[in-house]
């Protein structure tokens, strides 16, 4: 995936080459996203228990901050209807 993604990065820059304002190639929110992947992939621990792990924190984690989000969303919305 890293490579596939690099190989991504690289053709758009060569496409770009020498097109000052063009539309052609790739976004550059495309492109950050597969700088944050190959980062993300390159950084990932690489033994199977210690990434569940990992990720079932992450998850908790963003639960959480979902919960704290709907009820900040809950109270605007209660203070707006009165």
């Amino acid at each position: 995936m890293i490579e596939a993604s690099q190989r991504m990065i690289t053709i758009s820059s060569s496409s770009n080459e020498g097109v000052e304002g063009e539309g052609g190639g790739m976004n550059s929110a495309m492109r950050r996203h597969l700088e944050l992947q190959i980062k993300t992939l390159e950084n990932a621990p690489r033994d199977p228990d210690k990434l569940e792990r990992l990720l079932k924190s992450k998850r908790r984690q963003k639960e959480e901050e979902a919960m704290y989000f709907e009820d900040t969303e809950r109270l605007v919305t209660e203070r707006l209807e009165c």
